[in-house]
C-alpha cells in the first residue's frame, strides 16, 4: 500500500469519526491542544467538520422532536 493511499484512508476514517461522534473528536482535539501535542491551528479542518455535524444533529433532533406531536394526533 502506498503512503498516499494510507494517508487518504486514515483521513477518511477520521472524517467519518468526526461525523459519527463529533463531540468525541472535539474533546480529543482540545486535549491534544492543551497537552501541547499539536499546535493550536492543527486539526482546524476536523474541528470544523465536527462543528458542522453537531449542528446537523441539533437540527435533526429539533425536527424529530417537532414531528412527534403530529404523529400523536394521527
Amino acid at each position: 500500500m502506498s503512503i498516499s493511499l494510507y494517508r487518504r484512508r486514515i483521513a477518511a476514517t477520521v472524517i467519518q469519526l468526526a461525523k459519527d461522534d463529533p463531540s468525541l473528536v472535539k474533546e480529543v482535539i482540545a486535549r491534544l491542544r492543551e497537552s501541547g501535542e499539536i499546535e493550536a491551528d492543527d486539526l482546524v479542518y476536523l474541528d470544523r467538520i465536527a462543528d458542522r455535524w453537531m449542528r446537523i444533529a441539533e437540527v435533526n433532533g429539533c425536527k424529530a422532536a417537532s414531528a412527534h406531536p403530529r404523529q400523536a394526533r394521527g
